[in-house]
């Protein structure tokens, strides 16, 4: 396995974090309204804590490899069943990456196409890549990671014009209630796929400055989301926005040169297909790189996964209405693997590591 700068980290983090929160941010905005994008600031507050958090303990222990985080800190056989629990939370994420993928490109593109195609042209790019070497995985997210910035960088200027900020005020126009701590959860939910990661710092190099870059990506993040989230409720309105599916592609088709030329979908295509591709890679990978010891066979491991995504992904994307139902759930699931859990193995470890240095 090659070693792994902090500025490679950066990409992957770029590579799981926020597509999901983009991809289909009507989910949140039918909670939290038009006040969605103050939802939005305070979700993230708290997400950069909690993801800092767990990086400083990282760094400052100096102990990059999970496993040893989850046994260290509780007992052994308990740490097992949370890091399984963990994987368990990889595998959700690469099925939901697949999923949307596949429904998003079927919804706005191929109407009549049936989603096992589209999931096939899915699943074999990611069969090859995952079967190389570490290398290989590591070449497509520096090409691809900064790729999916740009494209925002330019989906954001050609769509500006479109967006009217009467639509995000007044601030808190309904008061304070419930819907506060809703949106605010399942966006929570949605960021937490940050922990990712995770499972690659154990490969991570020693003058590495983890923090600081971690630090700067998730600021980047968070502009981001919070950004892109304005944009939405700026060009529809929270009405509108929260019953479309996927609001970036609709906004994406206002685009137009000279009223007649029409090329804005190409940057939400470009955002989805690879985005959602990113995060599969990277949390199939860190799975394998969990169990790296005891999977015997690569391949028999990459076939049987492969399939087993293959059955679910079109069996929960065939129904876009059952499809956001479960993805709406699917954050409260993250809170609970991607949050609650890493928290109680993290500060065990903590706590742990506290008292072997006080003897």
């Amino acid at each position: 396995m090659s070693k792994l700068s902090a500025k490679h980290f950066v990409l992957f983090i770029f590579g799981v974090t926020f597509i999901s929160f983009k991809t289909y941010s009507s989910l949140f905005i039918s909670e939290g309204g038009r006040d969605t994008w103050i939802y939005t600031i305070i979700a993230y507050i708290v997400f950069l804590l909690f993801a800092m958090y767990l990086i400083y303990i990282m760094d400052s222990r100096k102990t990059y490899d999970l496993t040893q985080i989850f046994t260290l800190g509780l007992s052994k056989p308990l740490g097992n069943i949370l890091l399984f629990v963990f994987s368990i939370g990889l595998f959700l994420a690469a099925l939901e990456a697949a999923t949307v993928e596949a429904n998003a490109i079927k919804t706005n593109f191929f109407i009549e196409t049936p989603v096992w195609y589209i999931l096939i042209f899915f699943l074999l790019p990611s069969f090859f890549i995952i079967g190389k070497r570490f290398t290989t995985l590591l070449i497509f997210i520096i090409l691809t990671s900064g790729s999916l910035i740009v494209n925002f960088i330019n989906l954001s200027l050609i769509t500006e014009k479109y967006k009217n900020m009467k639509y995000i005020m007044p601030v808190f126009g309904n008061g304070l209630g419930i819907d506060l701590l809703r949106t605010s959860l399942l966006i929570i939910g949605s960021l937490s796929a940050f922990v990712i990661t995770l499972p690659y710092l154990k490969y991570l190099n020693k003058n590495n400055k983890l923090k600081k870059h971690s630090f700067i990506a998730l600021l980047i993040i968070g502009f981001i989301c919070i950004y892109s989230m304005i944009g939405v409720l700026a060009t529809f309105g929270p009405l509108r926005a929260s019953n479309i599916f996927y609001p970036e592609y609709v906004q994406s088709q206002l685009v137009q040169i000279g009223g007649f030329l029409e090329f804005g979908e190409f940057f939400f295509v470009f955002q989805t297909v690879i985005g959602m591709f990113l995060k599969y890679l990277i949390a199939t990978c860190g799975i394998y790189l969990i169990y790296e010891k005891q999977i015997k066979s690569k391949k028999v491991f990459i076939t049987v996964y492969s399939i087993a995504i293959f059955i679910l992904a079109c069996f929960l994307s065939r129904n876009n209405y059952t499809l956001f139902n479960i993805l709406k759930y699917y954050q409260y699931v993250n809170l609970v693997i991607f949050v609650i859990v890493p928290l109680i193995a993290f500060l065990s470890f903590q706590i742990s590591v506290h008292k072997t240095s006080k003897k």
